[in-house]
C-alpha cells in the first residue's frame, strides 16, 4: 500500500523537478555537456509525469496544474537561453517577437484563471510541436553558439500559432480540457478528468 501511495506521488514529484530542473540551466547555458544532461532531464520528466499519472491513475487537478507550471517555466527558461545566442541587426525584431508571443502565453494563463478557476496551458498538438521544436532547437545553438534568423523565425512562427490556436480555445469553450488537442476538437464535459 506503501509503494503505491508512492507510485501515485511520482508524477507530481517529477512535475515539481523540471520547474527547479528548468531553472538551473540559465546557470549552465555556458556549459554545453551539462546543459544538454540537464536538458534531457527536463524533457524526460516531462514525457515521463504524464505516462506515470495515466499508468497509476494518479490523474489530478493539482497534478496538472504542476505540469502546466512545469511546462511555462521550462518554455520561459529557453526563451532567456535563445536570448543569449541571438546576434546580428534583427535583435530588437527578434525580441519583440519573443516578447509578444510570452505576452499571448501569459495572457492565455490569466484567461484560464479567470475564466475557469485554474492555471494551467492546453496540451494541443499545436502547443506540442511548439514544444518538441523548441526541444531540438535550443541545444543545438548551445553546441554552435549561434542561432540563424530562419530557424529563429521558424520557432517563433510555430509558437506563436499555438499561443494563438490556445487563446482560441480558452475563448471559445465554457469548460476546460487540458488535454483538448486543436480548436477544431469537440467541448467534452465538465466532469472530464484532467492531469
Amino acid at each position: 500500500m506503501k509503494m503505491t501511495a508512492s507510485l501515485t506521488m511520482l508524477p507530481n514529484i517529477l512535475s515539481c523537478s523540471r520547474i527547479v530542473l528548468s531553472v538551473l540551466l540559465l546557470f549552465v547555458a555556458d556549459k554545453p555537456v551539462g546543459f544538454i544532461v540537464l536538458y534531457c532531464i527536463c524533457g524526460l520528466t516531462d514525457v515521463a509525469d504524464g505516462y506515470l499519472a495515466r499508468k497509476y491513475n494518479a490523474i489530478t487537478k493539482l497534478g496538472s496544474r504542476l505540469d502546466s507550471l512545469g511546462d511555462f517555466t521550462f518554455y520561459a527558461v529557453c526563451l532567456c537561453v535563445f536570448y543569449r545566442f541571438i546576434k546580428g541587426g534583427n535583435l530588437k525584431l527578434i525580441i519583440a517577437c519573443m516578447a509578444g508571443i510570452a505576452v499571448i502565453r501569459v495572457t492565455n494563463l490569466v484567461i484560464t484563471k479567470v475564466k475557469f478557476g485554474q492555471w494551467g496551458m492546453t496540451h494541443t498538438i499545436g502547443n506540442k510541436i511548439a514544444g518538441f521544436v523548441l526541444f531540438l532547437a535550443l541545444p543545438l545553438y548551445v553546441f554552435t553558439g549561434n542561432a540563424p534568423l530562419w530557424s529563429l523565425a521558424a520557432a517563433g512562427f510555430i509558437s506563436a500559432i499555438s499561443a494563438l490556436e490556445e487563446t482560441a480555445i480558452l475563448l471559445r469553450h465554457t469548460t476546460y480540457d487540458v488535454d483538448r488537442r486543436s480548436v477544431l476538437s469537440k467541448q467534452k464535459s465538465a466532469n472530464a478528468t484532467i492531469h
